[in-house]
């Protein structure tokens, strides 16, 4: 049950609101000043706060920048008896879910309610998706602690829960295809098909086919008719890898397609509607294949709605930890051997190396390495010649980090020597990891705390 807190200094309408909100199924809580508004906050931690915009000691504002720095999952909706856009409006921008007005519009309540339920209940679903994500196959899930790649988790979670066309764009061996896969994932679409072909992997003649499927008959070797992954994908994504290779005369077919949302099969009279999200990707620049005559200039622009560009990882190599330990890991539940650290030139040398081929390449050199590994822990001797005699002098930006460990206690040993790095400059440490300078502040505190409390117990 959902618990509701309603701070209201009229005691009549709160004690009214309650009742209502309880037959509703919430579980309600009342207070009738900003202070204990507050103090029922730190205790109750509810789902909701229904605030007042006018309490005796104090602005319904006051509490809601309160929750919002620091219970940010808590969500807020402002009543008013003073309804003035000025009001409402800046209410929104600071946070407030949303707003209604006295005397109680009951109805409205309810579905914002209901409303701020579904949301809460999504947030929760991504974040077991995500611990799910690691299941996935080809490259892995997605991974990244740089800028870059927190900026593209973002554009995930924002794109994902749309029906919008995705244009993804990236080198090859980028993990164009497991972003792909993300978004499907996340999406409302996840239990449906995710269906990706590569339109270069193919024969141009059989493109179309292959898409929309065919009749029987329709051409030599025919023999029955053939569903496509338009129709195969119903309900789920459509994945269309390297989309500037298909045929100029088939992307005026797809536009067509994809304007009326509905296709015939090859040799087929009959029309049938589009039930799937498509995305597309390129690891070419799409102004390029424009100019070059690959793709055609409208279908792009349809396909375009919300463009994504994968990082190479040449750019992003502060990851490079993260996937070797990630690989190194799926490795060590598959095979009979036991590799369980990685030595800090490894990565070294890894981090000094420009990756044409990019995940998909360091992938495979962990394999080769986990392979030629004598010992449990993966060393510069592991690597084929070309990267290990890139291996740069030993500096302070690398560290070894045993598998095993749990997230907080990596996170904390990358903090701690990314503080070393910096000289103890805080702020220039949140800006290399990524974080806030009030994250960064709050999490070495704990750990300064944690560690007064070892020492009390010795």
């Amino acid at each position: 049950m959902k618990r509701v807190l309603i701070v209201d200094d009229d005691r009549a309408t709160s004690a009214g609101m309650a009742d209502v909100v309880e037959e509703w199924g919430y579980e309600p809580e009342v207070a009738d000043t900003v202070k204990a508004g507050w103090a029922s906050i730190n205790k109750l931690l509810p789902d909701v706060a229904i605030v007042d915009l006018k309490l005796p000691d104090g602005s319904g504002l006051d509490l809601l920048h309160r929750v919002k720095e620091n219970y940010p999952d808590v969500s807020v909706v402002i009543l008013t008896g003073h309804a003035t856009v000025d009001s409402a409006v800046k209410a929104l921008k600071v946070g407030a879910e949303d707003y209604v007005t006295k005397p109680v519009d009951l109805p409205r309540l309810q579905v914002i309610l209901k409303s701020v339920e579904d949301k809460q209940m999504m947030k929760q679903e991504i974040l077991e998706l995500r611990r799910q994500l690691q299941k996935m196959g080809a490259l892995g899930h997605l991974v990244g602690k740089s800028p870059r790649m927190q900026r593209l988790f973002e554009e995930l979670e924002m794109v994902a829960n749309t029906d919008a066309n995705v244009f993804i764009v990236g080198e090859s061996g980028s993990g164009k295809e497991v972003v792909a896969n993300t978004i499907h994932y996340l999406s409302r679409r996840r239990n449906k098909p995710f269906i990706a072909f590569n339109c270069g992997a193919i024969s141009p003649t059989l493109i179309e086919s292959e898409i929309f499927g065919h009749e029987k008959g329709a051409f030599t070797n025919a023999i029955k008719r053939r569903e496509g992954y338009f129709e195969l994908a119903k309900g789920g994504t459509v994945f269309l890898d390297e989309i500037t290779e298909m045929p100029i005369e088939l992307q005026v077919k797809l536009l067509r397609v994809l304007e009326e949302g509905k296709f015939r099969r090859v040799g087929g009279n009959d029309e049938i509607n589009i039930d799937a999200r498509i995305i597309a990707a390129s690891n070419r620049d799409p102004a390029k294949a424009i100019a070059d005559g690959k793709m055609r200039e409208d279908l792009y622009y349809r396909l375009n709605v919300f463009p994504i560009e994968v990082p190479p990882l040449r750019e992003r190599l502060e990851d490079i930890p993260l996937f070797s330990h990630f690989f190194l890991q799926k490795l060590n539940e598959t095979e009979e051997k036991k590799v369980e650290k990685i030595d800090g030139d490894f990565i070294e040398a890894l981090q000094a190396y420009e990756w044409p081929g990019n995940v998909r390449e360091l992938r495979n050199v962990i394999n080769r390495a986990f392979i030629m590994a004598r010992t449990d822990t993966l060393t510069v001797e592991c690597l084929p010649d070309k990267l290990a005699g890139n291996r740069r002098k030993r500096s302070r930006n690398a560290v070894t980090i045993p598998l095993g460990q749990p997230m907080e206690e990596v996170e904390r040993i990358v903090i701690e020597e990314t503080l070393n790095m910096t000289d103890g400059d805080r702020r220039k440490t949140a800006e290399i990891l990524g974080i806030s300078y009030k994250t960064l502040y709050n999490k070495t505190k704990k750990y300064k705390s944690a560690g007064a409390d070892d020492e009390d117990e010795e």
